[in-house]
Formats: C-alpha cells, sequence, structure tokens
C-alpha cells in the first residue's frame, strides 16, 4: 500500500505526457485588445472554433471536438441560468471560470479511473466601466492564468511561450485598430502554427522570422480559413460579441 501514492503520481504524469501530444498540433488561438474591444482569432477548416458565452464573454479552444462543445455548452448554460435566477450584471468571467469550468476541469484530470478533457480554453470579458478586459487561459489539469493584455493558447507550453514573447514584443501602449489588431494576431498565430509543426519533427528551436510567418500564413490559409470574433463595446444592446464575415477579415487584412 505504501507505492500507491507514487503509482498516482506516475499515472497524473502518464495522463499528461498524453494530453499534450494530443494537443500539440492544435490550431493556436490568439486573443488581443482593440481600441473598440477584445478579438478571438484562430484559423480552422469550416468547423466553429470561436463562441459566445454570454453578453460581454467569448471563448475559444483547442482539443477534441467533443470536450470543446461538451465544456463550452456547460459555461454557456450555467451564464444563461445565473442571468436568469439573478440578474446579468452577476454573470463575470471570474465566477464561470474559478467555480465552474477550473472545478470541473481539474476533477476530471485527477480522476485517474475516468477520462479526462483533451483541451485548452481561452475566454475574453471586455470591461465595464472600471473593469478592465480580462483574458483567462485554462489548462487541461485545471489551472487558471489571468491577463489583461493579451492571452494565447497553443499546442505546448513551449509553443504559448514563443507566441506571447511576440505578441508582447510588437505590441506597444495604445490599444490598436481592429486591422492592426487582427494582422498581429494572424502573424502571432502564425509563430504558434509553424512552431507546432517543427516540434512534430523534434525541432526544439524556437525562433521563428518573419518570412517564416509569411509564408506560414500563405501556405495554410490555401485550405483554412481565419475566424475571427469580436466583443465590441460599440454595439447597441447587451450583447456585444460577434463573428467577422470572411469579407470583414479581408477587408481588415487589407487596411493594414
Amino acid at each position: 500500500m505504501r507505492d500507491l501514492p507514487y503509482r498516482w503520481i506516475e499515472a497524473i504524469q502518464d495522463r499528461r505526457d498524453y494530453i499534450e501530444d494530443q494537443l500539440r498540433l492544435g490550431s493556436p488561438v490568439v486573443g488581443l485588445p482593440y481600441a473598440q474591444g477584445s478579438l478571438l482569432l484562430t484559423v480552422s477548416k469550416g468547423a466553429q472554433k470561436i463562441f459566445e458565452v454570454h453578453d460581454r464573454i467569448a471563448l475559444s479552444a483547442i482539443g477534441h471536438p467533443a470536450d470543446i462543445e461538451r465544456l463550452r455548452m456547460l459555461v454557456t448554460d450555467t451564464a444563461s441560468v445565473q442571468a436568469f435566477q439573478s440578474a446579468t450584471e452577476d454573470v463575470n468571467l471570474h465566477r464561470l471560470t474559478h467555480y465552474v469550468l477550473a472545478h470541473t476541469f481539474k476533477q476530471a484530470f485527477e480522476a485517474i479511473v475516468g477520462e479526462a478533457y483533451i483541451i485548452k480554453m481561452l475566454l475574453v470579458e471586455i470591461g465595464n466601466g472600471d473593469t478592465p478586459t480580462q483574458f483567462t487561459h485554462i489548462n487541461y489539469d485545471g489551472n487558471v492564468k489571468v491577463q489583461h493584455e493579451s492571452a494565447v493558447i497553443g499546442g505546448t507550453t513551449e509553443i504559448e511561450n514563443a507566441m506571447q514573447d511576440y505578441l508582447t514584443a510588437a505590441q506597444t501602449d495604445a490599444k490598436p485598430d481592429l486591422p492592426t489588431a487582427l494582422q498581429l494576431a494572424l502573424k502571432t498565430w502564425a509563430v504558434g502554427r509553424g512552431l507546432s509543426q517543427r516540434f512534430e519533427d523534434a525541432d526544439d528551436n524556437t525562433e521563428v522570422t518573419d518570412e517564416q510567418v509569411n509564408d506560414i500564413i500563405k501556405t495554410e490559409l490555401a485550405d483554412r480559413e481565419i475566424e475571427v470574433g469580436v466583443l465590441d463595446s460599440t454595439l447597441s444592446g447587451d450583447t456585444k460579441f460577434r463573428l467577422l464575415t470572411q469579407d470583414e477579415i479581408q477587408v481588415a487584412r487589407e487596411t493594414t
């Protein structure tokens, strides 16, 4: 019986290695603020990957489609129930992530006799009045990271660090307009995408040049589409979320 804790630790590590291997090639997601709100950007082959959670909250994720959909419905339904039972103002990202999602992720990950979620999730809530915009990254093991300037999710920690470094180096104190933010988010996505393919070939070099970024974008967009969801504070009504059309995305890219 004395070796049971060690068996549990070993099982957890095996589970971690398996999940990270499954997530390695996932299409990264980038979250950025811009002058009128915040955006989430990724590139996919047609299946929607960016969703509204509630009026001022949106999410995206990488991982197994069934896990993404199940957890998306969990957080969306929870937000709807909270708004109905109390008030819309009581629905906030902190409560949804720390008391609903993080607990669910952690419980599934540590219950080694059951199935863990193969997922990483990125959520954003735009500020309202004095409340700042918040990005929340939830890992498959329930760990939560909150940021206010920008956020990314990628297949590995190394990929995320490289994307965040690229993003931080390119950002300025002033919030960009939507076309500039979209272009920066796309380039940051390309850094993550390039590294995910490189790591598959056992190359641990995390440097991606501007020329390589442009080549990755050109190659990937040959059979994939950019998906962008925005939380636009200038929209009338309570709901601030909308998906940009492909025409809007193309116009934004051409004006940068």
